[in-house]
């Protein structure tokens, strides 16, 4: 990264201007810069600025435009703030008394960061004597029966322990400019945690963008710094997403019309319950606009990993740019709205995102997924493909998607860690095999009594192996199905799932073949039970033919089709009974 820095003298020292060029970087400077850009559109600084395609230039004459952008980018964007649900103690120096009054909060900051955001006065220079502010100390000692709470003993309003030093109540203005004295002492600034917060005591920052770390920057890349890490990030309690590109006109396209709210989202549901989430995406009220909502879909909205809230990510994304016309149904211009759809499209071609998560697990490195634009064309492809179709009801295989993402959750107990979802999310999101992944569930399913993958499953997975995996497999898939619905039915004419848990016991294709001969002889058993049609026969023989070398596929599409076959049996008899 590159900073340029030229004085242009006119006549005068006092008519010095100072140009900065900062040049694209790493993940989080790209999105400082954007940040930065459309901050200084909104508010009026005398400063101006340019953004291209691979650097911003700012060009101003006062050096301290700095802390005044650097102050109103902690106030406008709530960085510095008063937690009111929180006291401590401090001594008001207009009443001379001790007051309990509403602690100072940094956004992502720590304790060390609210703490140097407070304003401290050596007892010497108060209004009233020592012998004075001991007996304001013993009087609100006497009228306040809480304070042997930690949070309101009397040591807590002194900064050392020889109590030369007292916290005074201060404004949030006064508190903003005491933060951001602390934050830049100097023109240059070591690259530690005070600009960010990506650590977790082993690896850093540092490595992630392969920066030393001895490395001192500008204040002004600092600046630029806490513009990308602080704001206009899609984030999920710990799971954070950042949209990136080395063409920063792109990103600034992306973030400018797709735009990024920095507060916890809230919804009301179908029921007009207000339902407060742990993300800023408004997954609710965007993604019922394609029909996921409802009682059916009211897990689906909780991410417990990273790969679960960056596919939803993606299905939100899809929503909202395909939507985007509709969002402006009342705009005479409707052309313009088709060429602003266009532009979006167009950007995110040139858009990458960087997911990075904060917990005890933490990514060693950031997890960068380059193939959004391929994967928001393959959603598209989801939703034209119909499925269901009745005069009452119409779904496609987006909303089928959003069904399967629920089946996943219900398949396991609530409690437990899905590492088989988890697995599934990595590998759609790479576009790799999916199969092993819904073999694996369809057992918990049968095992569980959980919701199944319904109808729908063949219609999506013959798509992906058309779309993404180019046709691999999709003869032995077809096959397959073939035969699990058979034999899943017919393990529901019999009530006995022992057919069905023998198949989780094939480990190879001689295994296999056992198998196919002890369903020969079950259904020369319970003939009037066993309904194998010409197809199935057909069937079982060409896959016979290569099941030495594709057993496991075989094995698996066989499972799943008549693990689902079974249930959906089992139900119809539920409902004739009733």
């Amino acid at each position: 990264m590159e900073v340029v820095q030229e004085n242009l003298f006119n006549v005068t020292q006092k008519d010095k201007i100072v140009s900065k060029k900062f040049t694209v970087k790493d993940v989080f400077f790209n999105n400082g810069l954007v940040n930065l850009y459309q901050f200084l559109q909104e508010y009026n600084f005398d400063i101006n600025i340019k953004l291209e395609k691979s650097f911003l230039e700012l060009k101003y004459q006062d050096e301290e435009i700095f802390f005044k952008i650097l102050n109103k980018f902690l106030e406008e964007k709530e960085i510095v703030t008063f937690n009111k649900k929180n006291t401590r103690i401090f001594f008001d120096t207009n009443t001379n008394e001790f007051t309990q009054a509403a602690k100072v909060n940094i956004k992502n900051g720590g304790s060390n960061d609210s703490k140097n955001a407070l304003i401290r006065v050596h007892i010497d220079d108060l209004s009233i004597s020592k012998e004075e502010l001991l007996k304001k100390e013993e009087k609100y000692i006497q009228e306040n029966e809480n304070h042997t709470k930690d949070e309101y003993k009397i040591e807590k309003c002194y900064y050392d322990k020889s109590k030369q030093e007292i916290y005074v109540l201060s404004s949030l203005q006064e508190h903003i400019e005491k933060f951001s004295s602390y934050l830049v002492k100097d023109d240059f600034l070591a690259l530690n945690s005070s600009i960010h917060n990506f650590e977790d005591g082993q690896k850093s920052f540092h490595d992630m963008i392969k920066i030393s770390k001895n490395y001192n920057i500008d204040k002004w890349e600092a600046l630029i710094y806490w513009f990308g890490t602080k704001i206009q990030h899609y984030f999920n309690f710990a799971f954070f997403i950042y949209p990136n590109s080395s063409n920063i006109e792109a990103l600034n396209i992306f973030k400018r019309d797709l735009k990024i709210k920095d507060e916890k989202n809230s919804f009301r549901d179908e029921n007009d319950t207000l339902i407060t989430t742990n993300t800023n995406v408004n997954f609710y009220d965007q993604l019922r606009k394609d029909k996921i909502f409802g009682k059916k879909f009211k897990n689906f909205y909780i991410s417990k990993s990273d790969v679960e809230f960056e596919l939803k990510f993606f299905m939100y994304l899809f929503s909202k740019i395909s939507h985007i016309e509709s969002s402006y149904e009342k705009a005479l211009d409707k052309d313009k709205m088709t060429k602003r759809k266009e532009k979006i499209f167009n950007a995110l071609q040139e858009i990458s995102f960087v997911i990075y998560v904060e917990d005890g697990t933490f990514k060693k490195s950031l997890n960068e997924y380059t193939k959004a634009y391929q994967f928001i064309q393959f959603l598209e492809e989801l939703k034209k493909t119909k499925i269901n179709v009745q005069k009452e009801y119409e779904s496609n295989l987006f909303i089928y998607l959003a069904d399967m993402i629920v089946t996943f959750g219900l398949s396991q107990n609530p409690k437990e860690i899905n590492i088989n979802f988890q697995k599934w999310c990595k590998a759609f999101l790479e576009f790799k095999s999916l199969r092993k992944y819904y073999y694996t569930t369809s057992f918990n399913i049968l095992k569980n009594e959980s919701k199944s993958f319904g109808r729908g499953l063949y219609e999506f997975e013959k798509i992906y192996l058309k779309n993404i995996m180019k046709g691999k497999n999709m003869s032995t898939h077809e096959k397959s199905k073939v035969l699990g619905e058979s034999i899943g039915y017919f393990c529901a004419e019999l009530g006995d799932k022992d057919l069905l848990f023998k198949l989780r016991n094939v480990k190879n294709y001689k295994q296999l073949l056992s198998y196919f001969k002890d369903l020969k002889f079950a259904s020369l058993k319970n003939e009037d039970k066993a309904r194998f049609s010409k197809e199935f026969n057909e069937s079982l023989e060409e896959i016979i033919e290569i099941l030495e070398s594709d057993w496991e596929i075989i094995r698996d599409y066989i499972s799943i089709y008549a693990i689902d076959k079974f249930k959906v049996t089992n139900y119809a008899k539920l409902q004739q009974n009733k």
